[in-house]
C-alpha cells in the first residue's frame, strides 16, 4: 500500500509539473525555474522512500518511468505500423514536459543527423530512474 502512495505521489507531481512549466513556457526564465523545481520535488520525494526495501524502491521508480520506458523502446523499435515510432517519440516529448526547458540549455550539436537532446530525451526514462533511486538510498556519511 505504502508503494501505491508513492507511485500516486510521483505520478501528481509529474501530471503538476507537466502543467506547470507547459503554461510557463511563454514566460522565458520561468519554465528553467520550474524545471529546476521539479528535479528538487522528485529529488525531496525520493528522499521519502529512504525507508523502503531496495525491491519496493524498484518497483515505485519503474512504475513511475512506465511510460517512459514504454515510448522509448517503441521509438528505438523504429515501427513502421501506423508512424509509430514517430508518435512515440513525439509522445515521449510531452511525457517529458516538465524537463524539457532544461534539455533547451544543450548546445545545439548533432550527432549522426540528430541533435543532441534526441539522445538526451530518449535517455531521460533511465536517466530519472537513476537520479531517483540514488536520492532514495539510505546513504550515511561518517566523519572519521
Amino acid at each position: 500500500m505504502r508503494s501505491l502512495k508513492a507511485i500516486t505521489r510521483l505520478y501528481s507531481i509529474h501530471i503538476f509539473a507537466f502543467l506547470a512549466v507547459g503554461i510557463s513556457t511563454y514566460y522565458p526564465p520561468w519554465d528553467i525555474i520550474l524545471s529546476l523545481l521539479y528535479l528538487l520535488v522528485i529529488g525531496s520525494e525520493a528522499r521519502s522512500l529512504r525507508d523502503f526495501p531496495p525491491h519496493s524502491k524498484w518497483m515505485v521508480t519503474f512504475a513511475w518511468q512506465a511510460p517512459g520506458i514504454v515510448l522509448f523502446l517503441l521509438v528505438i523499435s523504429h515501427t513502421t505500423i501506423w508512424d509509430l515510432s514517430n508518435y512515440a517519440y513525439f509522445i515521449m516529448l510531452f511525457w517529458y514536459t516538465a524537463l524539457v526547458p532544461i534539455l533547451s540549455l544543450l548546445p545545439g550539436v548533432f550527432w549522426r543527423g540528430w541533435p543532441l537532446y534526441y539522445y538526451f530525451l530518449l535517455a531521460l526514462p533511465f536517466i530519472m530512474i537513476t537520479y531517483h533511486f540514488i536520492l532514495s538510498c539510505n546513504i550515511r556519511l561518517t566523519n572519521k
